[in-house]
């Protein structure tokens, strides 16, 4: 059964404004307590809000959503609430301010999930905790890519880029990262499988809401590209170079 999707054009986009005001509000309460009481109180607000295993072995369920408005440092922080305006615009301007904030907290919701899925796995820690908006701010770019795939946006770039390019970059990047990590034996302080949870749930609602047709076409675009990239990156990393400059300068 399809959903129905209600267009909101020309609204402005309050909820989205209003979550990054959240995040940055909570990251300075952050800021004002480490300056006050000393990283430990940092740590104590982490590890009592922050999602992990151990917190939802403990009964801490309300992690699920508390995390998502913790973020590690400022540049964790930033990065975060620029995907935010840009994705949760995308959304909130065409399906309302409802179905952002549903995206968003199921979303995290799910990202975190994934998170204790691998923990159970022995992918990650039990006891390190992960914070941020990032589980959340995939599931809305999965969504956007059907929603708004032609949607030009100055992230993570200074020039304008369409959105379903930015997926791409996203997903290469991500599942590499996933897998390169699984491989090693060193810790990532980035939550790499709450990226890609948040993101599948983003694609197959978004999948959902536009409708098979489109959303197919649009699907078969992005898996085109993400076939095609691999033989793009060895052509260009095979390619001389020297060459190339000194016919350019003949």
């Amino acid at each position: 059964m399809l959903l129905k999707k209600k267009y909101n054009y020309h609204k402005q986009p309050n909820l989205t404004y209003f979550l990054i005001s959240g995040c940055i509000s909570i990251f300075i309460l952050q800021v004002i307590f480490y300056y006050l009481y000393g990283s430990f109180s940092l740590q104590s607000i982490f590890s009592n809000y922050g999602f992990s295993l151990q917190n939802i072995l403990d009964g801490k369920y309300y992690t699920f959503v508390t995390s998502l408005f913790l973020h590690a440092n400022p540049g964790h922080l930033i990065l975060n609430m620029i995907a935010l305006y840009f994705f949760g615009k995308a959304i909130e301007e065409e399906l309302g301010w409802k179905t952002l904030l549903m995206i968003f907290l199921l979303g995290g919701i799910i990202g975190n999930v994934f998170v204790l899925i691998a923990s159970f796995l022995g992918i990650m820690s039990p006891v390190i905790v992960t914070v941020g908006a990032s589980g959340a701010i995939f599931a809305l770019l999965g969504a956007a890519i059907f929603v708004k795939p032609l949607e030009f946006v100055f992230f993570p770039y200074i020039v304008p880029v369409p959105l379903i390019l930015v997926a791409l970059i996203y997903i290469i990047f991500n599942i590499t990262e996933f897998i390169a990590y699984l491989s090693s034996t060193s810790s990532s302080g980035i939550a790499y499988i709450a990226h890609i949870g948040g993101l599948i749930f983003g694609i197959i609602y978004g999948f959902k809401i536009e409708g098979e047709k489109k959303s197919l076409i649009i699907l078969l675009i992005l898996l085109g590209l993400l076939i095609i990239t691999p033989f793009i990156w060895n052509y260009l990393q095979v390619m001389d170079y020297s060459k190339i400059l000194s016919s350019a300068f003949k």
